[in-house]
């Protein structure tokens, strides 16, 4: 899914991200930043025109597409992908690999029988019965998400972010490029279904390109009677992680499917402003999330796993929180010139997500902490609590009449990122004391306060 945005000041930026543990963390980040701010203002550049040539109908559809992509994608790989970076060796590594890439084949391949064979089936049970001409592009664009993550996996262990970076730009240039090509040329939606299914898996040919050169040698290791022993080594992966990554998918995208078929282009709203507010966790977020994911096994060998991730959690919190609110109060009256005013619905539903979205952004870069402390169970319940809250949230608010259904989604949002929050810093063993003490203190006050400003607001 396409994210935007961008730091107020290049410098003062950087002097932020210096203060998260050190000079060669902040070139890791840096190089990631660099290539993630490319591609995302290519694609915030391009979404005024692009919500011009493309109505919140066609985005509705998007929505389900990517709610189904996603959900299908992050799994495909049984999620030995995120395996790969906290392997104990590179002969693992390697193996782990060539497992989560054929599973991803396979999942891709059955895909492509389903919606050959059921492509009616498929439509009615999403409610979309306009997207049976587009599902044809489902498979591939779950093949290459999940080959992406695998490679971008495989990248990140060996700490080549400059390659990951570029991929960022050139994905979001192959994505816009077609979006406004097709728009243009009137053939809509699959001009918008079309590009973003590059912009999420076009890099991942980059990515194996670049494997090729540089591992060559670390691929001779590869021996197939050696998978098997791999698949038994890390079962935990996919026995209780993609348990917990469907879960935690599908509490985000099932929603967003029953909005698209109870609200109409509701969804479509809430895409846009989904595009636009998770834009931090795209930028700076996602590529602190890597970083730590590379260096967290090293700290919690070296007995630094509190300290580094506290430090993570306290350097977000100051980057973060005052441009999210901003953001916030201003899209309701910025959307409508930025956008046009038949998105204006978007702008409102931005200011009602920010209390998810700055719980999200300090959650998020830190959740690769289950794994590495091996509490793969936990994360599964803690996913599953998630998805039954939001799903539960959405159905009952269609059942009072559907007016809130935007407003059950968010606050059960909120909820959900806020306990998790709360339980990666204590598997993390951080201590709730001084100055952490004191910032986690002031988060809740601030997201009432700023929820109690929007009800007044708007009542």
């Amino acid at each position: 899914m396409p994210f935007g945005g961008f730091p107020p000041a290049n410098m003062k930026f950087k002097t932020n991200l210096s203060a998260l543990t050190g000079n060669e963390i902040l070139r890791d980040v840096a190089r990631l930043v660099s290539g993630t701010l490319g591609g995302r203002l290519i694609v915030l550049a391009a979404l005024p025109l692009v919500t011009r040539l493309y109505s919140p109908a066609d985005f509705a559809l998007l929505a389900v597409y990517l709610g189904l992509v996603s959900m299908i994608s992050i799994v495909a790989c049984l999620r030995f992908d995120i395996a790969i970076p906290v392997a104990t060796d590179e002969e693992d590594a390697v193996h782990l690999l060539v497992l989560a890439l054929s599973f991803a084949g396979g999942i891709a391949a059955l895909g492509f029988f389903v919606v050959l064979v059921f492509p009616k089936g498929v439509t009615r049970l999403l409610g979309q019965p306009g997207l049976e001409p587009w599902l044809w592009l489902a498979p591939i664009g779950i093949f290459m998400a999940a080959a992406y993550s695998a490679l971008q996996f495989w990248t990140t262990r060996a700490r080549r972010f400059g390659s990951i970076a570029v991929t960022r730009v050139t994905q979001a240039a192959a994505g816009v490029g077609t979006m406004l090509a097709l728009g243009w040329a009137g053939i809509a939606p699959l001009g918008l279904l079309l590009g973003n299914m590059l912009n999420i898996g076009a890099g991942s040919l980059r990515l194996a390109l670049d494997t090729l050169r540089h591992d060559r040698i670390a691929m001779t290791r590869f021996r197939r009677q050696d998978l098997p022993r791999t698949f038994r080594t890390y079962h935990r992966y996919p026995l209780y992680s993609t348990s917990e990554a469907l879960a935690n998918i599908a509490g985000l995208q099932v929603p967003v499917l029953f909005i698209a078929a109870h609200a109409g282009a509701e969804a479509g709203f809430l895409l846009l402003a989904q595009q636009i507010m998770t834009a931090p966790m795209t930028l700076l977020g996602s590529s602190i999330s890597q970083v730590y994911t590379s260096r967290a096994p090293e700290e919690m060998q070296a007995g630094r796993l509190a300290e580094f991730t506290a430090t993570i959690l306290r350097r977000l919190m100051q980057i973060g929180i005052a441009p999210l609110i901003l953001v916030g109060l201003a899209a309701p009256y910025v959307f409508p010139l930025i956008f046009g005013a038949e998105w204006t619905r978007a702008g409102e539903i931005v200011a009602l997500m920010v209390p998810w979205i700055i719980l999200q952004f300090l959650a998020s870069p830190v959740s690769m902490v289950m794994f590495v402390a091996e509490q793969q169970r936990t994360m599964l319940l803690v996913t599953l609590s998630g998805a039954i809250l939001r799903i539960g949230a959405v159905v009952l608010a269609t059942a009072m009449g559907g007016d809130h259904i935007i407003a059950a989604l968010v606050s059960s949002s909120a909820l959900y990122y806020g306990g998790c929050l709360v339980v990666f810093s204590k598997v993390a063993g951080i201590r709730f004391k001084g100055k952490f003490l004191g910032l986690m203190l002031a988060l809740p006050t601030i997201l009432i306060a700023y929820s109690l400003f929007l009800l007044f607001q708007y009542l």
